[in-house]
């Protein structure tokens, strides 16, 4: 696995990619966390498909935003992400995105990126108002921490727990990675959200003809499932989302194996 650091405009976006063939997959992280959390998914598809796992601005081994105000929102991670895949010559790419980054994937649609193909988890598509994004989530201690510029210990904990499963940080170091992340993308990122800024991602979903996969575990304490499976897809990869039994929203390392097999699946067909 080679890592750079790629220039921007928003700053330095740090990357991690594998070789393989086919269409890149590139893999957004959830708020607060880093493209390590893909580790189950880069094993599986080493030397089979050319994987590129992006830092997000503020987070990781990125920089911190050159501008936060610009930057810390769904449509400056995505403008961000275009710029970084255009700086190493990436025209064209499937995205697997997770809780904020499955929101920034749906966003690149919107801007007209070179997108074939889209899998979201942890990620209801919502109208861009505060009543849209109350419908698509479910309120509750789980996700007091999302827009906090400072997090206490416990809060932390928390984080990592729905962000990566109860057993994934035995040594720490998604602990570490919750506390690096600069609090003006959580703080930023939710007041630009409440404000309006970004596209409809519902409409996004019911017009885009870019092949979309919807999966969520099926004990996500934080997203609304029945408001998902509520929507109406344009092209939805399977007939309805997917639900992954004995995982919460974090599908991809709770039960790695069978997400796994849902994203190579996905991806032989997108290709």
């Amino acid at each position: 696995m080679t890592k750079i650091s790629i220039k921007t405009s928003h700053g330095s976006i740090a990357i991690a990619e594998t070789g393989g063939e086919g269409i890149p997959l590139v893999m957004l992280h959830a708020n607060s966390l880093s493209k390590e959390g893909f580790r189950p998914q880069i094993e599986a598809l080493r030397d089979v498909r050319r994987v590129i796992a992006v830092d997000l601005p503020g987070h990781g081994d990125s920089s911190n935003a050159i501008d936060p105000r610009r930057t810390y929102n769904i449509p400056g991670y995505a403008d961000a992400i275009k710029e970084a895949l255009a700086a190493i010559e990436v025209q064209r790419f499937v995205v697997l995105g997770h809780s904020l980054g499955g929101h920034v994937a749906l966003e690149m649609i919107a801007l007209g990126a070179g997108v074939a193909g889209v899998m979201i988890f942890g990620t209801p598509p919502v109208a861009n108002t505060p009543e849209g994004l109350q419908s698509g989530f479910i309120p509750g201690p789980d996700m007091e921490y999302t827009g906090k510029p400072e997090l206490s210990a416990a809060e932390v904990s928390k984080v990592v727990t729905l962000a990566v499963g109860q057993a994934a940080d035995e040594d720490g170091f998604f602990s570490s990675v919750v506390r690096r992340t600069d609090g003006l993308a959580r703080q930023y990122m939710i007041e630009a959200a409440l404000a309006g800024k970004g596209s409809n991602q519902r409409q996004v979903i019911e017009t885009t003809m870019v092949p979309l996969a919807v999966v969520n575990g099926e004990d996500d304490p934080v997203v609304n499932l029945d408001y998902v499976d509520s929507l109406s897809y344009a092209n939805l990869w399977t007939n309805k989302p997917l639900r992954i039994p004995g995982a919460g929203h974090a599908p991809h390392r709770e039960k790695s194996e069978q997400f796994n097999d849902i994203l190579l699946r996905f991806l032989s067909e997108v290709a």
